[in-house]
């Protein structure tokens, strides 16, 4: 084991949305932040879509939106609906927007990023020892979960997510020129089917195009293998894929908290020492699945509340802007 490293004054494990916005409020301080993620950059099953609040309320760049969305197509029961979404929503390609934000938290000086899997949690006297895959020992006297679900840190210091409340997603993302998708697709729309055909137990499956892509998936609690054979089969046969089913593709899979049980948030999201932000906290958009904002505004909440000087802030400013 390598010699402990310098005492952080907050660990945060995972640098997607969540823990890059928290280690940005917290460096630009000037607290001392250690910030832990092997996995990046990286895409993710999640389709990418943002709402109107990131953009403005977190200083988005135009270069990062793939595309702007003003209407939602929906079909369900063979009947089909288009709706205008008022104000606008956007896709980003995940891997450039969690790219953009971890490095635009890295210009603080006071955050220093391990490129690492944090593979042990525990408890000190007065502070949290973090063991990496690379052998090194971190202490922080404040730890902060950002690390998805399941969540290592939401094991050490609460219940995991039971997995009634776990949604799996997968999906494709499809390569093809600029020119494909504007010609194959209507402007600014995007798409979502549900059908019992496809998905059995609650859930959609989205057609998201972007740039030079497009984002095809499926959500639902159900097992990962049942939902990829619908997708296949959906891509397949389904008039809708049939754009999509000969170009080239790239597979990802994903698990999604979706909780349906409001006693569920009788668990505390934080400590006098701790805080769990983002897919950790089950902060997701329970009928959507979308959880990108939230995850947003509770990493900068969760800043907020250190900042304070009281961990336990967190609880009461989460609750107030996201209401019920």
């Amino acid at each position: 084991m390598k010699k402990l490293s310098d005492v952080f004054d907050v660990g945060i494990v995972g640098a997607g949305v969540a823990g890059s916005t928290c280690a940005r409020v917290l460096g630009r301080t000037g607290v001392k932040v250690a910030i832990f993620d092997n996995s990046h950059p990286r895409e993710k099953a999640c389709g990418g879509l943002i709402d109107s609040r990131v953009v403005e309320e977190f200083d988005i760049p135009e270069n990062l939106i793939e595309n702007e969305v003003k209407w939602f197509l929906t079909e369900r029961f063979g009947c089909r609906a288009k709706v205008m979404l008022k104000p606008s929503a956007f896709l980003i390609s995940r891997k450039d927007f969690d790219y953009y934000l971890l490095q635009r938290t890295l210009e603080t000086k006071s955050v220093k990023f391990f490129n690492e899997k944090v593979t042990h949690v525990t408890k000190g006297d007065s502070s949290w020892i973090l063991k990496t895959s690379a052998g090194r020992s971190v202490e922080a006297r404040t730890l902060v979960g950002a690390d998805g679900c399941p969540s290592l840190v939401r094991k050490c210091v609460s219940r995991p997510i039971h997995p009634q409340f776990l949604a799996t997603t997968v999906g494709y993302n499809f390569t093809c020129p600029r020119e494909f998708i504007e010609r194959a697709f209507p402007e600014n729309t995007i798409e979502a089917y549900y059908s019992h055909k496809y998905v059995k137990k609650g859930g959609f499956i989205w057609i998201f195009p972007k740039k030079t892509s497009v984002n095809v998936g499926i959500g639902a609690i159900e097992m990962g293998e049942k939902l990829k054979r619908s997708l296949d089969e959906f891509i397949l046969r389904h008039p809708a894929a049939t754009r999509v089913k000969n170009l080239k593709r790239q597979f990802f899979a994903h698990l999604l908290p979706i909780v349906w049980a409001e006693d569920f948030f009788d668990m505390p999201c934080c400590g006098d020492d701790w805080a769990l932000i983002g897919d950790a906290a089950a902060h997701v958009n329970p009928i959507s699945g979308i959880g990108i904002y939230y995850a947003m505004k509770g990493g900068m909440l969760c800043g907020s509340a250190f900042l304070e000087g009281d961990m336990q802030l967190y609880e009461k400013h989460w609750r107030k802007e996201y209401g019920q």
